[in-house]
């Protein structure tokens, strides 16, 4: 990743408190009595609003389920189902309740939906063919009351365990809001914990103790374990390491508010009471991005990047960069609350030089990237575009091959650095003629994780000698054929189910994962309910939809370049 700025630095340390004090964000009221509790059991959170997660911040409040599944889940005020999404992750079976104050509630990873909800999600589910749906009711259908039975706790879609997500959002916005503003309450008289301040150099002639890479600084107490000050020059951003705790909980959830000082004076603030999906991506700019990707530090940056449009900061003077070139040395602070008020403060000092350390020569790069315009590049064998907005700071682009995707056909490419995020998906064009003749449809774009050793197939389309996707990622990519059909396995399907409540497959694609899923009973659709991460697919016998005596069955399955597997057998129930 690169940690350069590169916007314009024209403030010194000097002349800091010289500078208008940017407005302090204005803390919205909440009702603290309109909502109760979503579960029947004290309120235990195993993770809380605006915990660093994998490519975003934590929208809602996940509350334990006791290590259990079957909790009854209730509405957490009067109001009407508005949505209905069942899906093999993300938020597995979800549900939304619209609110007559403006907000709308939302339950995930449900193991059920209460009946008349089931009742109606399983109609359409059978109209439209397909277990992944999403669902508007009209307003009158599905109305609920505070307290009212809406579902079961669960474990299902991308959930790592049991447990209830729950969020509140603005319903005319869809803005994320704090579910512990509203009076949910929850025990907590641990103060935030820290175990590192970050010192970032922000461009290439910034040095922080002799080199251009981030410091981390182990913590002790109030202060550093060092006793030697980090000696820093030119642009500077900070950054701490830091999660919260809650009482009687080993779980480590995320900060509230954190408030930057340098020599007395604010420079940076951030509070996590609302979020907005469009831009909660950017998280990825907020923390420093390799880090987090290597070993998922709860890292929060005191700096906003160029292209960062996240609007949880407050206080900012230049962006939360200074300039360190005085030859003095500056007392630095940071507060941190969680949503209960404790507190913890992080003091210490860094020593400014006055010269900058040795100078590498500049190197040259294939081209320049402008963070706020559209950008293009095209070599013989690679195309690359992007749109404005996608970086979020200026980048020097490079494209080399490497021989980390050993089988891709034809060269594989390193395209900038696995740690340098983007914001929105671009446009990634391999040249095809090393494909063999005739499997140009079944090649596509896979991508390596170095963190995981793992490929990750993109969606891939070819035209004209090329074959394009659309990732979300930067870093090395290659071009794989995929002729390898879909895998069937049988868990428990016999011929005989007679008192039977279901039966199972396990389904897998080794490359290009499975695209579609096909189950059939007699000729006809049948709804089976598939869990992704377990990789199991299940039907539910009821004699509404299937009646006593002999069936057929076929199962379907098509990956993303389009392999078919079949399976059919015969039963009676």
């Amino acid at each position: 990743m690169s940690y350069m700025c590169k916007c314009p630095i024209v403030v010194f340390i000097l002349v800091l408190s010289t500078l208008p004090r940017a407005l302090f964000a204005q803390v919205k009221e909440y009702p603290t009595d309109f909502f109760r509790s979503p579960l029947e059991i004290p309120l235990n959170l195993s993770g809380n609003f605006g915990e660093l997660r994998t490519n975003h911040f934590h929208a809602g409040i996940d509350i334990k389920t006791e290590q259990r599944e079957g909790l009854n889940v209730v509405a957490a005020a009067d109001g009407y189902v508005s949505r209905i999404k069942v899906a093999s992750v993300g938020y597995g079976y979800a549900l939304y309740i619209d609110h007559p104050n403006g907000y709308t509630t939302v339950y995930g990873h449900l193991l059920k939906y209460a009946p008349a909800i089931e009742e109606y999600a399983k109609s359409q589910q059978y109209d439209l063919e397909s277990f992944s749906v999403d669902l508007f009711p009209e307003k009158s259908l599905l109305p609920v009351f505070k307290g009212q039975v809406v579902g079961l706790s669960g474990n299902t879609g991308s959930s790592g365990g049991p447990h209830l997500h729950f969020e509140i959002r603005e319903t005319a916005t869809e803005k994320l809001l704090n579910p512990l503003l509203f009076g949910l309450q929850v025990k907590d008289k641990i103060p935030p914990s820290v175990s590192n301040v970050w010192v970032v150099p922000m461009n290439d002639s910034s040095w922080v103790n002799g080199a251009r890479i981030p410091v981390s600084l182990e913590t002790k107490g109030g202060g550093l374990k060092t006793t030697t000050l980090p000696n820093v020059y030119g642009d500077v951003g900070f950054a701490i390491t830091t999660v919260d705790m809650l009482d009687g909980n080993s779980n480590r959830c995320g900060i509230y508010r954190i408030e930057f000082f340098v020599d007395g004076l604010q420079i940076y603030g951030q509070r996590m009471d609302r979020l907005d999906f469009a831009t909660n991506r950017a998280m990825n700019a907020h923390t420093i991005y390799e880090r987090f990707k290597k070993d998922r530090s709860s890292i929060h940056g005191s700096y906003r990047l160029p292209g960062n449009p996240l609007d949880i900061y407050d206080n900012l003077v230049n962006d939360g960069v200074v300039s360190f070139r005085d030859g003095k040395s500056h007392v630095c602070e940071y507060r941190l609350l969680d949503i209960m008020g404790n507190e913890t403060r992080v003091k210490f000092s860094v020593q400014s030089l006055t010269a900058q350390g040795k100078v590498a020569p500049s190197k040259a790069h294939l081209a320049h990237w402008d963070w706020e315009r559209d950008n293009a590049v095209e070599t013989e064998r690679v195309r690359l575009s992007m749109k404005a907005n996608t970086l979020y700071e200026n980048l020097d682009l490079d494209i080399s091959e490497t021989t980390k995707i050993p089988n891709s056909v034809g060269p594989a490419y390193l395209i900038a650095s696995a740690y340098e995020p983007v914001h929105n998906s671009y446009s990634l064009a391999l040249k095809a003629d090393k494909v063999k003749s005739g499997y140009e449809k079944k090649t596509t774009v896979v991508r390596w994780d170095p963190d995981k050793d793992k490929l990750i197939a993109e969606p891939s389309k070819y035209e004209n000698g090329w074959i394009t996707a659309e990732p979300m990622y930067l870093g090395y990519f290659g071009l794989m054929t995929d002729t390898v059909k879909p895998a069937i396995s049988v868990v428990d399907f016999a011929p005989v189910m007679k008192g039977r409540k279901s039966f199972s497959f396990k389904i897998s694609d080794g490359l290009s994962g499975v695209d579609q899923i096909i189950p059939r009973i007699d000729g006809k659709w049948a709804l089976m309910e598939y869990d992704a991460k377990n990789s199991r697919l299940t039907y539910y016998f009821e004699n509404r939809y299937i009646s006593p005596g002999a069936h057929q069955f076929e199962l379907t399955i098509i990956d993303g370049v389009g392999n078919e597997k079949r399976f059919n057998g015969q039963f009676t129930w």
